[in-house]
């Protein structure tokens, strides 16, 4: 079972409320400014959490991701790009890659999807192909600050596509032979809420301060492999930052950022498992078209 610290649940109910009184439905007339602003972030990390994975009988070995397998760093690419669609309200749209590269030595078999792990060296090859997502999300200001700071909440979805992939040495009685596990195939949109905070420093100087949650409780995937499939996904994001406008279209970004995953899929046949977090700080620019 999955969960999230309760203070951001509490800001993320109230801000529910909040929708509901600023008519999140109701659109304003069109902005005067529906030029769309693009920006390219780099992070760098810092994971924690686990995976496991069971094929049919075999269980799978929990294995810590940093202590365990010796991931120490996370990289992730982002690419955002937002627009006005009126006064009032803004599309937002990303997508992301992340590499977990990592090695270990073990000293006892592991068990991972089915496959009998030698002792010896484990590698984890987690690349920026094999791990992606997409994200969408309507804004609306929720409240202004009389020296231009604005609060907005968001509704979207998110969509991750994770394939987590191991190296090593697969046993001679070992009954499976793959090492890796396509946690994307089981994949559905996870809807999420969030809010966010842009506050004015000086005239080039702005305060950002980001939260989203996502929860999908217990549903059908509407996938089968060995019956039906049941998924579980939580994912969440705080992120606090400073936007520098440098130029008249140009802006540079710092920030540092928790992010958490965390995604189970149950079946007769398989029993996989993804606690994944992250800390670290990220680097960007953004452009306005």
């Amino acid at each position: 079972m999955f969960k999230t610290k309760s203070s951001p649940q509490s800001i993320l109910r109230s801000a529910a409320v909040l929708f509901g009184t600023a008519g999140l439905l109701s659109l304003p007339a069109h902005a005067d400014d529906d030029s769309w602003r693009v920006a390219v972030r780099a992070e760098q990390a810092t994971p924690g959490g686990w995976v496991r994975v069971r094929e049919n009988a075999i269980q799978g070995t929990q294995l810590p991701i940093r202590g365990g397998l010796g991931v120490n760093h996370m990289q992730t690419i982002r690419l955002d790009a937002w627009k006005p669609l009126s006064d009032a309200s803004e599309l937002h749209l990303g997508f992301s890659t992340s590499r977990l590269n990592g090695h270990t030595l073990i000293d006892a078999p592991v068990y991972y999807n089915g496959t009998t792990i030698a002792p010896g060296r484990l590698d984890t090859v987690t690349r920026f192909q094999d791990f992606m997502a997409l994200d969408a999300s309507y804004w609306h200001r929720l409240a202004d600050f009389g020296n231009g700071g604005r609060l907005w909440g968001s509704v979207g979805a998110t969509y991750v596509m994770l394939n987590f992939r191991l190296d090593g040495s697969i046993a001679a009685d070992s009954i499976g032979h793959e090492l890796k596990e396509d946690f994307y195939v089981q994949e559905l949109p996870v809807p999420t809420v969030g809010l966010h905070l842009r506050y004015p420093l000086t005239d080039a100087l702005k305060l950002t301060a980001d939260v989203t949650l996502g929860r999908l409780p217990w549903v059908n995937s509407l996938r089968t492999e060995g019956g039906e499939v049941r998924l579980a996904q939580t994912n969440e994001e705080e992120a606090l930052g400073l936007e520098y406008r440098f130029a008249p279209h140009w802006q540079a970004l710092a920030y540092v950022v928790h992010r958490y995953l965390g995604q189970d899929e149950r079946s007769r046949e398989d029993g996989n498992a993804i606690h994944l977090s992250s800390n670290g700080i990220g680097v960007g620019i953004d452009h306005q078209f």
